[in-house]
């Protein structure tokens, strides 16, 4: 009897792991793709992502009576945190507010500075952005991955809203109009975002099946 118990535990014991709401923290995707990669190699990575950012940044249109557009932007910052992991992509992240308000046309139509940074109505997006990238990367590298990949996405894309709504409520813009801070700054970008966040969760979901892939082909021989 106790030989069939065991393996019945132990079943029982991987089927509760795997739905825990935090494991120990496991290796980024970027450093599960390549094993090994050192820091040269993430820095690279890194530099690569904040350009693609700044490419996908250039992809936008405007909603009537609204001035912030909606653009592919938020697709990359998923991505950054899902590949990279939070460090690397707090670093990313960082990296893209800080060469912005630089001067590099990072942002969306090219825009950029000190000014565009701190006193535009996109300032809160942009502080969101960062935060959305590391919360993507912490729950990815603590069990949210693979199969489950679909909700550090969906949880980010909320919480960059917070400073976003913030940054509109505090300072004063002619933009949203009285009352119409969600109707105006929230909802309109809600479908387009949920499309790129189940895009995200696609492209790194499949990346994890990929490596899986790879390490039950190495070990079956």
């Amino acid at each position: 009897m106790q030989a069939t118990a065991t393996p019945r535990a132990s079943v029982a014991t991987r089927s509760w792991k795997r739905w825990v709401l935090l494991e120990d923290e496991t290796p980024s995707l970027l450093e599960s793709l390549i094993p090994g990669i050192n820091v040269i190699g993430k820095i690279a990575v890194t530099v690569a992502f904040i350009a693609a950012v700044a490419l996908l940044a250039r992809g936008k249109f405007f909603l009537p009576d609204n001035p912030v557009p909606i653009t592919f932007q938020t697709f990359g910052i998923l991505m950054m945190g899902g590949v990279l992991g939070w460090r690397w992509g707090a670093v990313a992240g960082v990296g893209y507010y800080l060469v912005g308000m630089a001067g590099l046309p990072v942002f969306q139509s090219g825009n950029s500075g000190w000014t565009y940074v701190a006193e535009g109505v996109t300032g809160g997006y942009l502080i969101g952005f960062i935060l959305a990238t590391v919360l993507v990367g912490y729950l990815s590298q603590h069990g949210w991955n693979r199969s489950r990949s679909l909700w550090p996405m969906l949880l980010a894309t909320l919480l960059l809203y917070a400073p976003a709504l913030i940054w509109l409520s505090v300072f004063e813009f002619s933009w949203p109009a009285e009352g119409e801070l969600f109707s105006a700054a929230m909802y309109p970008f809600l479908p387009g975002d949920l499309v790129k966040l189940m895009l995200a969760s696609v492209v790194v979901g499949a990346a994890w099946r990929y490596i899986d892939h790879r390490s039950d082909a190495a070990g079956g021989q």
